[in-house]
Parts: structure tokens; C-alpha cells; sequence
């Protein structure tokens, strides 16, 4: 913060996975320092960090007949009431994912068989993750996808679908996503016909609108079977590796990396909807 007022910078590019990045922290105090700030802000971050959040944000903007949703679960915080969680997660199907609230890109994701194993390895997690997620392992999957948006001058920008190849695992860990492995598992473009990209497409910018997002995003979706949509997660600020989604997404729209990280910066000068109240912190 003291570098950010005695030495502010033409503009701030957060990189990071999680807090303080993603949850727009690091936003907040460049706005207060009057710096122009690319990535979420809090009010969208903090949507976004929070998967239990964004889960009834999801909900709240999609009837039933979309066949669009989040995953099925609860969510636990501490005290752990086991009898009270475990009543919910009998009305589930085991498996079941517990996952961190608040982490992304499958940082912490294991797998239980049964809701008293599922109750002991979310209270293992609690004392450092502070919010966990059970929820039901979903069946019947189709693919798993990653869809890229990019906010530019113009407007939002939907770049192309990458599935991720799944065949031999039953869920994609964090050395699948983007371990040495994590580029042999991207297919682009997705094995989906026109009409649901297309439906794919008008989900995530919803999504992406409703939530605020501004910038680079990246929302994880299960495409069931049946052609409902699942939405895992909704990403402030994608990997930015070699092997990274949002980069393979971006290569195949014909946008290099320089020239993505480029459009990463300039989006902090886009015009949010929101009040300009904005300005250097008077020391």
C-alpha cells in the first residue's frame, strides 16, 4: 500500500490464484490509491472466490427449465453439526466432492464414498479453508469444458470452448487442469454441435454479466448427457501458463499471449457499472 501511494503505477495487473487476487482485495487498495486495476473487483471477487455464493447466484438466474445449475450439495462451516449435514447428504448420491469454498482451479478437491467420511474430511479442512463444499458427484457427464471470456473496449468477447479430456480420471484434479500434462488434455474446439455452443455460449455470458466480471474470466461447466449444464466455478483470473486454459483459448482465437496480457491491462480502464467514487486516499 505505501509503494502504491508514493510510487503508484500506471496501472495494476493482478496475477495470483486466490486471495488476496481473485477476491478483488488487491483491487481495493489500488482503487484507493487511485490506480486504474485490472481483474475483479470486490464485489464481483468476492462472488466469484466464494463457490457456495456463486452457486445461488447460478440458481437465482436460471429456472428449472433451462437445465442449467449448480452441483448438488451443502455447504459446511464450523461448528460441524455432522447428524444435521449428514441428513442432507443422505438425500445425495455417493460419491461425493469436498472441496474448499474459497479455492479454485480443484486446489483441495477429494473424493469420500459415504457422508460420514465426506463430514470427516470437510472438518479436517474447516480450521484452514473456513467453508467447504459436499456435493454430490455428478453422473452421466458428457465432457467437462472451460469457456473463456474477454472484456475488451467493445464489449465481451466469448473465445473458444476447450473440453478437457477426462476419460481416465473421475474427476479433474489440480495436475490435470495444470500439471506437464494439463495441454494434452485440452481439445479444441469442444466435440459440441452448433446449438449447444451456442446455448454454452449465452449461459456463460449471463453468468459472466450477471456476477459483474470485468476482464479475463474462465467458468468450468459439466455438460451432462442429457444436455443439462452444470457450473462448477467461475474464475476471476485464469492461469496465465503456457499450459493454461484461458491461454489455449485465447491462442486458438488467434490472440497471442503477449496480446492477451495486453487486453488483460487495458480492460482495468473499462467503465464498470457502478457508482465513480473511486480516487486517491488523501494521506
Amino acid at each position: 500500500m505505501t509503494r502504491l501511494l508514493n510510487e503508484p503505477p500506471d496501472v495494476v495487473v493482478p496475477i495470483g490464484f486466490g486471495a488476496p487476487c481473485e477476491d478483488g482485495h488487491i483491487c481495493a487498495l489500488a482503487r484507493i490509491a487511485g490506480v486504474p486495476c485490472a481483474g475483479p473487483t470486490p464485489a464481483s471477487g468476492s462472488i466469484m472466490q466464494d463457490k457456495s455464493a456463486l452457486s445461488k447466484v447460478v440458481d437465482s438466474i436460471f429456472a428449472l427449465g433451462c437445465r442449467v445449475r449448480s452441483p448438488r450439495g451443502c455447504t459446511v462451516k464450523a461448528p460441524v453439526e455432522s447428524a444435521a449435514v449428514q441428513d442432507q447428504l443422505s438425500k445425495l448420491t455417493p460419491p461425493f466432492v469436498v472441496k474448499p469454498a474459497f479455492s479454485g482451479s480443484s486446489e483441495g478437491l477429494l473424493i469420500a464414498v459415504s457422508p460420514e467420511e465426506a463430514v470427516a474430511a470437510a472438518t479436517t479442512l474447516l480450521p484452514v479453508e473456513g467453508k467447504v463444499l459436499i456435493q454430490e458427484l455428478e453422473k452421466d457427464i458428457r465432457c467437462e469444458i472451460s469457456c473463456t471470456v474477454l472484456d475488451i473496449s467493445d464489449g465481451a468477447h466469448f473465445l473458444p470452448i476447450v473440453e478437457l479430456r477426462r476419460d481416465d480420471v473421475l474427476v479433474l484434479g489440480i495436475e490435470q487442469k495444470f500439471g506437464v500434462e494439463g495441454l494434452n488434455r485440452h481439445i479444441i474446439p469442444a466435440r459440441l454441435d452448433s446449438h449447444l455452443a451456442a446455448r454454452v455460449s449465452d449461459v456463460v455470458m449471463k453468468i459472466h454479466s450477471a456476477v459483474g466480471c470485468i476482464g479475463l474470466t474462465r467458468t468450468d461447466i459439466l455438460v451432462r448427457n442429457d444436455g443439462e449444464l452444470i457450473i462448477l466455478e467461475l474464475n476471476g483470473i485464469p492461469g496465465l501458463l503456457e499450459s493454461s486454459i484461458a491461454c489455449d483459448a485465447a491462442r486458438a482465437a488467434g490472440i497471442s499471449f503477449d496480446e492477451l496480457a495486453l487486453k488483460y491491462a487495458q480492460s482495468a480502464f473499462i467503465t464498470r457499472a457502478e457508482p465513480q467514487i473511486w480516487g486517491a486516499f488523501d494521506a
